[in-house]
């Protein structure tokens, strides 16, 4: 039970907030309704000292099995199910056989899981749950010999209670968080991302048309009331007004339910005065969405617009990708770590601790792997003070009862303060190995500062020196690089001699891989760069989705072409002068839309471009 805080740092979604925010009894509850029931069904499959693996096991395929609405969920499992089942159990088994064959499959298995993102956003969590689920199965040194059928029957245990558990939290609502990421298109700070996002949500949610027409009419008013915004013609009570009824729709767009058909629209009570018409006619067809809620699929067009969209949600691999170098970090740095701790002792009750230690750190990117680095070390630096002073105020026979305080502790804040729950888990660690393996507790907190450095300097120190074959290229040239890429998809959707399917899906697999890597390196970014690089990735992103979600005309494309170019972009009365003189022969609102990303995209290169150091 000790090791189960590690389940914080590994979870890249939640980070600290600034201001100190208060914790939560999220992990507490999970505890309580996952680890519990499968500690106890995989007793009642005789599991004996395994049943803790397998309640852990249980908590961390529930990781793995959570990442979306419940039938996104439900099939990716298809895929999940079995790698954690394999994780859970084989590598242990392996251990009996070959302890080098056991580190080596250990190792696989955790590339796999690096890996498994380039699946989709779905398979974030999938990764993380899969990671955990194996190093804590093959580690986890269990109080007395566990056969085989133990060790199988507690992970079968552990991802059964999981996949029901799931089942149970989403069967009332499947759909719901498929319904907030669209309300979040209404009002998030970056409604390009939360525009990206929710449209892969919807996809693999079964495609409600009633979601689709809501999430077209929250992306045209995002866009309109941009527009409004930057105008000087935009009245701020019509914006404001605008505001406060988009808030209103998305809290329906979250509901379960349609509003009653005799509630008063929103629109009697919010619309502007004559204001931003295109935003307000947006929020009507949102609001038409969402009482109508016409729950029949959207029936996907195939052929070419199927690869394209396939090309652009699921970008291939390259040896060189970000997500590959982090598998490789990830497997070596595993490696490493096996390999140290395979001289400790049998039945060492901290490996489990480092080694999930270990795959916490290992991040992508250099900047996160040291925010995750500087939370580790700050919370075993306090909690090895806090051990300390324990030890030397506090008899023995009550360490169990202050390591039982500390767990709680710890899982209420390991989400929200990483740091404060690390240094909690120090003390959870030490009391209760000390006091439940009879071991002394300084030789152990000593023991437990030593490995997490041992941790600590492969994850910054391997995975981003010693690997250096596999950095990419420089910052500036990545930037230059994905806009080309980018401009090279318009131009073939613009071109009168269309190229093959084929070439297509090339031009858009290789803009989609450009643009996964505008991510810094070793690279250190100032607030503005980072913001302009976000915008710059987002709004590529953006222009190649685009192409597959609307059809702007040849014109159009031309221009945007140009606009994505540009060295600079006269604004005359809020409007591009740039863009003035095309008239699209189709769908305004999307050319509209284009350009804008067009411009976007231009003006952020030009300014990483100018402030980014020159490639020596």
């Amino acid at each position: 039970m000790s090791d189960a805080p590690q389940l914080d740092a590994s979870t890249p979604q939640h980070t600290a907030q600034p201001g100190k925010p208060g914790g939560s009894p999220v992990l507490l509850l999970l505890m309580a309704i996952v680890v519990v029931p499968a500690v106890v069904v995989a007793d009642s499959f005789d599991a004996g000292p395994a049943a803790i693996i397998g309640g852990m096991v249980g908590l961390f395929s529930l990781v793995a099995l959570m990442g979306g609405p419940l039938r996104a969920d439900l099939r990716a499992a298809s895929l999940t199910v079995p790698l954690l089942l394999f994780g859970a159990i084989v590598p242990r088994l392996l251990t009996e056989v070959s302890r080098p064959a056991a580190i080596a499959l250990v190792v696989v298995i955790g590339f796999v899981a690096a890996l498994l993102p380039l699946r989709g956003p779905r398979y974030a969590n999938a990764g993380l749950g899969l990671g955990m689920t194996t190093l804590y199965s093959y580690a986890y040194a269990t109080h007395g010999t566990a056969d085989h059928r133990q060790v199988i029957g507690a992970a079968v245990a552990g991802v059964a209670v999981a996949l029901l558990v799931r089942v149970l939290l989403g069967i009332s609502d499947p759909s719901k968080p498929t319904r907030e990421q669209i309300a979040q298109v209404l009002l998030a700070d970056d409604a390009a991302a939360a525009t990206t996002t929710a449209f892969d949500t919807w996809l693999h949610d079964g495609r409600q048309r009633w979601l689709a027409r809501a999430l077209e009419g929250a992306s045209r008013y995002r866009l309109a009331l941009r527009q409004a915004e930057l105008t000087v013609s935009g009245d701020p009570g019509d914006i404001a007004a605008l505001r406060s009824r988009a808030e209103e729709l998305a809290g329906q767009l979250r509901a379960k339910h349609p509003p009653a058909p005799d509630d008063t629209p929103t629109a009697s009570s919010a619309a502007p005065r004559g204001g931003p018409g295109p935003a307000a006619t947006a929020l009507d067809s949102v609001e038409q969405a969402l009482r109508a809620r016409d729950t029949t699929s959207v029936v996907l067009d195939g052929g070419d617009r199927h690869e394209l969209r396939d090309a652009v949600l699921h970008p291939s691999t390259r040896w060189r990708s970000i997500q590959v170098r982090h598998a490789l970090r990830t497997a070596f740095g595993l490696l490493v770590m096996l390999v140290v701790t395979a001289g400790l002792e049998p039945g060492d009750p901290l490996v489990s601790t480092v080694l999930l230690t270990t795959f916490s750190i290992l991040q992508a990117s250099w900047r996160d792997t040291l925010a995750k680095v500087r939370n580790k070390v700050i919370g075993v630096v306090a909690g090895s003070a806090a051990v300390a002073v324990i030890l030397l105020t506090v008899p023995e026979r009550y360490l169990t009862a202050v390591a039982a305080v500390a767990l709680a502790l710890g899982l209420w804040y390991i989400v929200s303060r990483p740091a404060l729950g690390a240094g909690f888990m120090v003390v959870v660690s030490v009391g209760f190995n000390a006091v439940t393996r009879d071991l002394d507790p300084g030789e152990l907190l000593v023991q437990y500062v030593a490995l997490t450095a041992c941790a600590v300097a492969v994850g910054l120190v391997l995975g981003f020196a010693v690997v250096p074959a596999f950095r990419p290229a420089p910052l500036r040239e990545r930037v230059a690089s994905a806009t080309e890429a980018t401009a090279a998809v318009l131009q073939a959707a613009a071109a009168a001699a269309r190229p093959s399917a084929p070439e297509l899906v090339a031009l858009h697999r290789d803009a989609s891989q450009k643009q996964d890597e505008l991510v810094p390196d070793r690279e250190r970014l100032d607030e503005r760069q980072l913001a302009e690089l976000e915008r710059l990735r987002s709004s590529l992103r953006d222009l190649t989705t685009l192409l597959d979600t609307a059809t702007p005309d040849r014109a159009a494309l031309s221009r945007a072409v140009e606009l994505l170019a540009a060295d600079q972009t006269v604004q005359t009365d809020g409007v591009s002068a740039q863009r003035r003189g095309v008239a699209p022969a189709t769908d305004a609102t999307s050319s509209a839309t284009l350009w804008d990303l067009a411009e976007q995209s231009g003006s952020a290169e030009r300014y990483l471009l100018d402030t980014l150091p020159a490639t020596p």
